[in-house]
């Protein structure tokens, strides 16, 4: 039986926008648009490693919300699951893996070229946002 790994993502949204990060590793997917986030490590719960991955990749405290319903597979035996967050401390600053963040409205995520896992994830944010 293979077990699956859980790699987490958040959906950060401040201000009826939501943070994109640019890719930059590894080569197949540089510039390309993600939400970020990481694998799930032994011993950790999956809301413990987005709390991990965030401080780690942006330098941000942040408090994951709801999960977005759905999950996704990201390759074999990883599945990502996203979860709405907060920040509540620091500016998001690229650190690790990206090369580029910025926040966008609901209208410019559309045009962004997102990983074709976060999408499903993507879309259902802009709708909330969206009202």
């Amino acid at each position: 039986m293979t077990m699956t790994r859980v790699v987490v993502g958040a959906a950060v949204v401040r201000g009826g926008r939501l943070l994109a990060a640019r890719r930059s590793a590894p080569a197949e997917l540089a510039g390309r648009w993600e939400l970020p986030g990481g694998k799930v490590e032994a011993g950790e719960t999956p809301r413990q490693a987005l709390v991990r991955e965030l401080r780690e990749e942006l330098g941000v405290e942040a408090e994951p919300l709801a999960r977005v319903p759905g999950e996704w597979p990201v390759g074999s035996g990883l599945v990502l699951r996203v979860w709405t967050a907060r920040l509540l401390s620091g500016e998001p600053t690229a650190l690790e893996d990206h090369d580029r963040l910025c926040w966008v409205t609901p209208q410019e995520a559309g045009a962004l070229d997102w990983l074709d896992q976060d999408r499903p994830a993507v879309d259902h944010v802009v709708r909330e946002l969206s009202g």
